[in-house]
C-alpha cells in the first residue's frame, strides 16, 4: 500500500509505478495450493470468528485508512462480478460471470464451487442470515453460507434482472420490464417501484441501510431516488452524459453518491431541495462504491485499482492498482474488504 501525496485540492493523485508493490513476503503470503480456478495463496491469519474476549476488529475510518493491508488474494478465475464478505460466518464468496466460490476468510482455503447459471448479476452476492444469496439474470439462488450446500431460495418476479443491490435482508432488483422490485427477503413481502419512462435497462440500483429509499440509475444516464413508502412518487436527481456504474447510500440515507460524471463521484444531500454536497475525483470508471460508518471516507473500486478518498478533504489511499476492479464487499463490522476484479483475483483487506 503506498500512501497518495497530500495537497490542498481534493483532485490530488498519484500512481505507483510498476515497482513500488509490496513483496508478498512483507504480507505473509506465500502459494498454498495450485487449482486451476481456485488456486489460493497462503495468508496471514485472521481471526475468522470472534472469542469470548477478543478484541474487537478495528473499523476502516480516517483514523485506520493508512494501516489498511492486504491479507490474503486467491486467483478466483473467470470474470469476476460480485463479492461478499461475513465475519460473522467466517466466509467470503466470490462470482463470476458463471461460479460462485466460497472461501475461509481467516486462511483463504477454497470450501466449494457450484455454476448454477450462465450470468451472474453484477454486486448480485450477499450473505443475509444464515444464507448465501446468488442473483442470476434469470433467477435467485441460494446456499448455506458456512459450506454452498443449496437451500431453497425466496421467490423473485420471472423477469429478466438487469441490476441488483442488497442492503441487510432486503434486496432490489431491476427487472427488464422497466419495474424495480424491493423484496423483503425474511418477511416476504415485495414492493414494486416503476421507473418513468418507457422499459428501458435499469443498470445500477441502492437501498439505504434502513430499507426506506432507493437509488435508481438508467443506462442512458439519468439517475431518481424514491422513500419506499411513496413508491410511485419519484425524484429526479441527475441527468449524465454517461452511465452511472454505482450507487451508494451513506449509512444515514441522507447522502447519494453516484459515479455518471467523468472520472468523477458526485454526492448529494437529498432533501427537499436536492443538493450537491461533494464531488471527488476518481478514474475513468467506477464500479463500487462504500461509505465508511460516518459518512467521511468513501472506499471506491474501479479502472485504477481499490482506493479510500476522503470526503471534503485531500487525503488519498491507494490500495492496490493491479487490476480493474468490479465489485467491493465490506464486512458487519466495516473492518475487512473484500475485493472481485475483472480479471479473476480476489482479494482481502483488513486494519492491521
Amino acid at each position: 500500500m503506498r500512501r497518495l501525496e497530500r495537497s490542498s485540492g481534493s483532485s490530488a493523485r498519484s500512481r505507483r509505478s510498476p515497482h513500488s508493490f509490496l513483496p508478498l513476503s512483507w504480507l505473509g503470503l506465500a502459494c498454498g495450493m495450485a487449482c486451476g480456478s481456485g488456486g489460493v495463496a497462503k495468508p496471514a491469519a485472521v481471526p475468522s470468528k470472534r472469542t469470548p474476549g477478543a478484541a474487537k476488529p478495528a473499523a476502516i475510518s480516517g483514523a485506520t485508512a493508512e494501516r489498511v493491508r492486504q491479507v490474503w488474494e486467491a486467483a478466483a478465475g473467470g470474470y469476476g462480478r460480485a463479492v461478499a464478505v461475513s465475519r460473522r460466518h467466517g466466509r467470503v464468496a466470490y462470482a463470476s460471470k458463471t461460479h460462485v466460490a466460497l472461501y475461509d476468510l481467516g486462511t483463504g482455503k477454497l470450501l466449494g464451487e457450484a455454476r448454477p447459471c450462465t450470468e451472474v448479476v453484477h454486486t448480485g452476492l450477499a450473505f443475509v442470515g444464515a444464507k448465501l444469496h446468488l442473483v442470476c439474470t434469470d433467477q435467485l439462488v441460494s446456499y448455506a453460507a458456512d459450506r454452498l450446500a443449496p437451500v431453497a431460495p425466496p421467490a423473485i418476479d420471472k423477469e429478466t434482472v438487469t441490476a441488483a443491490a442488497f442492503a441487510g435482508a432486503r434486496l432490489a432488483l431491476g427487472h427488464h420490464d422497466g419495474v424495480v422490485r424491493v423484496y423483503d427477503l425474511e418477511q416476504g413481502k415485495t414492493t414494486e417501484v416503476p421507473v418513468p419512462g418507457p422499459p428501458i435497462d435499469v443498470k445500477s440500483l441502492a437501498l439505504s441501510a434502513d430499507g426506506k429509499r432507493l437509488a435508481v440509475a438508467w443506462v442512458q444516464g439519468s439517475v431518481w431516488w424514491w422513500e419506499l413508502s411513496a413508491p410511485d412518487q419519484f425524484h429526479k436527481l441527475v441527468r449524465q452524459e454517461a452511465e452511472s456504474d454505482a450507487l451508494a447510500f451513506d449509512p444515514s440515507g441522507q447522502l447519494l453518491a453516484e459515479e455518471g460524471a467523468r472520472h468523477t463521484t458526485s454526492l448529494w444531500r437529498l432533501t427537499e431541495a436536492t443538493a450537491p454536497y461533494a464531488k471527488l475525483q476518481g478514474g475513468e470508471w467506477t464500479k463500487q462504491i462504500l461509505f465508511s460508518p460516518d459518512a467521511k471516507w468513501l472506499v471506491r473500486g474501479g479502472s485504477d485499482g481499490l482506493h479510500l478518498a476522503e470526503i471534503g478533504g485531500s487525503r488519498r489511499v491507494a490500495l492496490d492498482a493491479r487490476g480493474k476492479v468490479e465489485d467491493v464487499a465490506i464486512d458487519e463490522n466495516f473492518a475487512t474488504l473484500a475485493v472481485a476484479e475483472r480479471e479473476g483475483r480476489l482479494s482481502v483487506w483488513a486494519v492491521r
